[in-house]
């Protein structure tokens, strides 16, 4: 397979097209794995950072769905029907404050909920993702995707399979914007980092505790300075 395409603006929505053009076709099955990142990014002559950003998108578009330690698999045949939100809009100030504000909605009471039926497997993939945010910090990549692996096992803590799948699309959509922002130069990113590390063990504490009160008011001074972070005033 030789799919290798020139370098040129929104690369990782052009390989994302590439590799659900391919899965339509039945390159990859249902349920089968898809290539390593470093095997697509040889094919399509890219980066593997751009293949992970287009893994990621595919994943929020529901076509894939990425197992810790495994791969990338095939969820779906074709991408109509699923729930998603146009790159292009959320480049948008307007767009992309109202998924925050949809965010911070649904992850507070998620918090609530996750501390009154967390198990103790729930608590210890909470504190395995948190381990992953200290470990990966001084990685944009890594620990953006340890920072929402976190908030995605709060999620499951709900053991509401619907709430997790939404919070994880969420996510997904996300990404992109807080990865730049801990992308960009200057000493104040160090900074953001420990802030946030601090915010998410406040919750991670009130969720194995036990109270929701003290979950929900945790979220919410994480999403409201998590928007603020980023330029943005949630009315929360």
């Amino acid at each position: 397979m030789n799919d290798r395409i020139s370098r040129a603006p929104q690369l990782p929505s052009r390989i994302a097209s590439l590799v659900a053009e391919a899965i339509a076709e039945g390159r990859w099955k249902l349920g089968e794995r898809l290539p390593a990142e470093q095997a697509l990014a040889d094919s399509y002559g890219v980066s593997r950072n751009v293949v992970r950003e287009a893994i990621s998108r595919l994943r929020a578009d529901g076509l894939v769905q990425s197992r810790q330690g495994v791969g990338a698999f095939v969820a779906r045949a074709q991408g109509t029907g699923v729930l998603r939100f146009d790159a292009e809009l959320l480049s948008d100030r307007a767009t992309f404050g109202n998924v925050f504000e949809l965010r911070a909605i649904l992850e507070i009471q998620t918090a609530g909920l996750a501390a009154e039926r967390r198990s103790d497997a729930d608590l210890a993939a909470i504190a395995h993702a948190y381990e992953r945010m200290v470990r990966e910090s001084e990685g944009a990549a890594g620990g953006v995707d340890a920072d929402l692996d976190f908030h995605r096992a709060v999620a499951r803590s709900t053991g509401n399979a619907q709430i997790a799948a939404v919070v994880s699309f969420l996510s997904d959509q996300i990404r992109e914007t807080i990865l730049a922002t801990r992308a960009r130069p200057g000493s104040f990113v160090g900074r953001i980092i420990e802030v946030t590390l601090a915010e998410h063990a406040v919750i991670h504490k009130a969720i194995s505790s036990g109270s929701a009160e003290a979950a929900k008011d945790a979220m919410t001074v994480h999403i409201r300075n998590a928007a603020s972070r980023i330029g943005y005033t949630l009315a929360i």
